[in-house]
């Protein structure tokens, strides 16, 4: 893992950590020794992992603790960058691997007389019943009712019970504990399994890989209370909330347009017929001879009973509203996608059209209309590619437009050394 720094792409990097150079080059000890036995080479093994991780994330800056370890080695269902600790993987590795295999050992162990239920099985279940106390073991005692996938089954139960305590054992603000919940909305962590392609526009520099990562991480990226060099109107704060929706260029009308193109060219990729700010005969004031609205932002040919959608693009902050009482992650796309449908909805029904919001946040969420539209998009993609892995392109593409798009805000506000 030393090496990996040699590369200087922190967009490779983690993808390296995930797939081959991590957990991965310890995880066939894992599943076959008793968790005891391996302590001690789990110790040693994190503590180069996580420097690896610090290197990939600050680049030996500072502000890389505790909480960005355990943010880090999360699972990205969880709100982390899925790059797998030895000591969590070590604590259910081996029960998997046991209960995984139960005929292959009844089919070894049958006429030598040896017993399934061992010594070192039953105190691996047992040191994994006190880290998963609400967790039923029982069908892992048996061999006909182990699990078959028992290795994803403990993995989600172990990071969810993480989850649980995280916000305690860590003392969260209320902006952390915002910010932590919005990581773990579906699809925020799409971006991460992109490989990165220049020629699809799929790479990021290293400052701009390191700011989107710093900031999603809680990791403070510019000085309290400097101005902002863009509007020179506000403060910057230090985890970036200003510089990403400052309003001045460049940036807030660049993300839109990101992700708007890249939009366009998944429908164009999937085989689905759409126009890119197109002009709609109905937007257009018959008085005045001009038009009311703004074009579409993509207009998708007779995509819903043979009528056209006007997809209608939006992206706001997750924070917004976070200093009131009864905040709810994920409560502002909501609203977003609320006031577009009220907007512009009943126009393009009375005129045979389809109204279709996308709205997203800063992290990669997605309203419900903007996952089910993509999730149609994903089905045309699956139907037409001959590898089922081409259909993965969908959500991913558009996520890591999204976090593009965060970044050049970011970036452009850094202090001229952080560059």
């Amino acid at each position: 893992m030393g090496r990996l720094k040699c590369l200087k792409d922190p967009q490779s990097e983690p993808l390296l950590l995930r797939s081959c150079m991590g957990v991965a080059k310890l995880l066939f000890g894992l599943r076959t020794c008793q968790p005891s036995y391996v302590g001690e080479a789990v110790s040693v093994f994190d503590k180069g992992f996580r420097n690896t991780i610090e290197d990939i994330v600050v680049c030996g800056g500072a502000f890389f603790g505790d909480l960005q370890w355990r943010l880090a080695s999360l699972s990205t269902r969880f709100g982390g960058l899925g790059i797998c600790s030895a000591e969590d993987a070590s604590s259910y590795a081996f029960v998997a691997s046991r209960a995984q295999s139960w005929v292959l050992q009844d089919h070894i162990l049958r006429e030598c007389g040896g017993e399934l239920l061992d010594s070192d099985y039953k105190s691996a279940l047992d040191s994994l019943h006190s880290s998963l106390p609400d967790l039923d073991l029982g069908g892992f005692y048996i061999k006909d009712t182990a699990p078959i996938k028992a290795q994803k089954i403990l993995a989600n139960a172990l990071y969810g019970e993480i989850v649980k305590t995280v916000e305690e054992k860590f003392a969260f603000s209320p902006r952390q504990r915002a910010v932590f919940e919005c990581l773990r909305a579906p699809h925020a962590q799409d971006f991460l399994s992109v490989v990165p392609i220049q020629g699809l526009g799929q790479c990021m520099s290293a400052v701009e890989y390191r700011a989107i990562l710093k900031y999603r991480l809680m990791i403070p990226l510019f000085p309290a209370d400097d101005p902002c060099p863009v509007c020179r109107k506000c403060c910057l704060d230090s985890f970036g909330e200003h510089a990403v929706h400052c309003k001045k260029l460049p940036g807030f009308k660049y993300r839109h347009d990101l992700v708007r193109d890249v939009l366009y060219y998944v429908l164009k990729r999937a085989g689905i017929s759409a126009k890119k700010e197109a002009l709609v005969n109905f937007l257009t004031d018959p008085l005045e001879g001009r038009s009311t609205l703004r074009p579409a932002d993509i207009l998708v040919f007779g995509w819903e009973g043979g009528k056209h959608a006007c997809v209608d693009l939006t992206g706001v902050s997750p924070l917004v509203g976070l200093r009131d009482h009864g905040f709810v992650a994920g409560q502002a796309i909501t609203k977003a996608e609320a006031g577009k449908v009220a907007k512009h909805e009943k126009a393009c029904i009375e005129n045979q059209h389809v109204f279709v919001p996308f709205a997203f946040d800063t992290f990669g969420a997605l309203a419900p209309d903007a996952v089910r539209f993509l999730k149609r998009v994903q089905q045309v993609v699956s139907s037409n590619t001959a590898h089922v892995k081409g259909q993965n392109f969908v959500f991913s593409r558009v996520g890591f437009a999204i976090q593009k798009g965060v970044t050049t805000q970011l970036v452009a506000r850094l202090p001229a050394i952080s560059l």
